[in-house]
């Protein structure tokens, strides 16, 4: 799969993900998990977009995603899910060019900083070793 499928197919990863912690969340952390849902839907209207008429069989290849169970379960999985997908976009960018290199990079960011927000730990370069 391209790098754009593997994007698209992450996407739809997170929004399964996220779809499955909501109502394990509560207060707060429910809030912030409905901005990153949200977040996600835009990215992957956007990543459709640019592969256009394309048909790009995006399905959560690479990711095994089971319902957590409780607020720790669905924190740790949102955590992965959201680290993942920033190799992923990682990825993307080294494969891009121009804005959409751009636009790659910093959804990385994105995602990296979501993932420290639900207590994964910090990467510097995502998806990269730091042997």
């Amino acid at each position: 799969m391209s790098a754009l499928g593997e994007a698209i197919a992450g996407e739809e990863a997170a929004l399964y993900a996220y779809g499955l912690c909501g109502s394990r969340l509560f207060g707060a952390d429910r809030d912030r998990a409905l901005g990153g849902l949200a977040a996600h839907r835009a990215r992957v209207l956007q990543l459709r977009d640019l592969a256009g008429a394309a048909s790009i069989a995006g399905t959560p290849g690479g990711y095994d995603i089971a319902p957590p169970a409780g607020e720790a379960g669905a924190r740790a999985l949102l955590a992965d899910v959201e680290s993942r997908l920033a190799a992923t976009y990682s990825d993307l960018a080294a494969a891009t060019s121009g804005d959409e290199r751009t636009n790659a990079a910093l959804a990385a960011c994105e995602c990296e900083v979501r993932a420290i927000g639900w207590g994964g730990d910090p990467e510097a370069f995502p998806g990269h070793p730091t042997d």
